[in-house]
């Protein structure tokens, strides 16, 4: 297995702004990330999707230092985006990694990435375990459809949703085969200042690598953890469903 793995950033988030650089031990979440995709082996190129905002040139900077390939693309359309890289680097599927997500599981990339590769499924998406521990997986020619028809140009929030809605791909919606992986409950996604503070303390109880086990046994011997940014999953739910609906071009009738 060999996919290509992009990772959506961008630093001029409203809520938590510059994150992707912001330092936990020393090095910047967006590292942080990268390192994790690493890990899962299979990435034969991992591509940073940012946008052609000045906003983004210092992230674009950092990355090109660290020899990252990066694309830019549209600041406010992460479908539009996926869809150019994908023509660029010329494949048919991929895997996503959302740059909120530093704690993205690699074995689960790795599964990701042979269920997209291997079947005829068109997205892929993870059911039942931590919110932001998960890849999603994308087949390029339903995307095109997509892009090419869809009646909003802002899917920054909630993408993939859309994605499900537009009824233009065959949906895989897997559940853990580990049933300790089935913790929704459990938020791990940074959107906030809160959010940052549980990653903060994650890390620096946790030795550089670790699995999402681990990160859950922490929870579990440490009820006070999920509490520090509980109200975050309102706050986040609210912002994301007041950005859900998606329509298609109608078409024209033949005479």
């Amino acid at each position: 297995m060999n996919c290509i793995v992009f990772v959506t950033v961008r630093t001029a988030s409203k809520r938590l702004p510059k994150k992707a650089l912001r330092k936990i031990k020393g090095r910047p979440l967006i590292q942080i990330l990268l390192d994790r995709i690493r890990e899962s082996g299979v990435a034969r190129k991992i591509v940073v999707c940012t946008t052609k905002l000045k906003s983004d040139n210092k992230l674009v900077t950092f990355l090109k230092n660290k020899r990252i390939d990066v694309f830019r693309g549209d600041a406010k359309d992460i479908l539009k985006r996926l869809y150019y890289a994908a023509k660029k680097y010329d494949t048919s599927e991929f895997v996503v990694v959302e740059g909120d997500d530093i704690f993205c599981e690699p074995s689960l990339i790795r599964k990701t990435c042979n269920i997209i590769s291997k079947t005829d499924y068109d997205f892929v998406l993870w059911n039942g375990i931590p919110f932001g521990s998960s890849p999603l997986g994308i087949k390029t020619k339903p995307l095109y459809e997509l892009v090419k028809n869809k009646n909003i140009s802002d899917t920054e929030t909630g993408w993939g949703q859309f994605i499900i809605n537009s009824g233009l791909f065959r949906v895989a919606r897997i559940k853990p085969k580990n049933k300790k992986l089935y913790r929704p409950e459990i938020r791990l996604s940074i959107d906030y200042g809160e959010d940052l503070a549980v990653a903060r303390k994650i890390l620096y109880r946790l030795p550089k690598k670790f699995t999402l086990i681990d990160i859950i046994r922490l929870f579990d011997d440490d009820r006070s953890l999920s509490k520090i940014n509980e109200f975050t999953k309102k706050k986040y739910e609210k912002h994301f469903t007041r950005k859900m609906n998606i329509s298609l071009k109608k078409k024209e009738k033949r005479i």
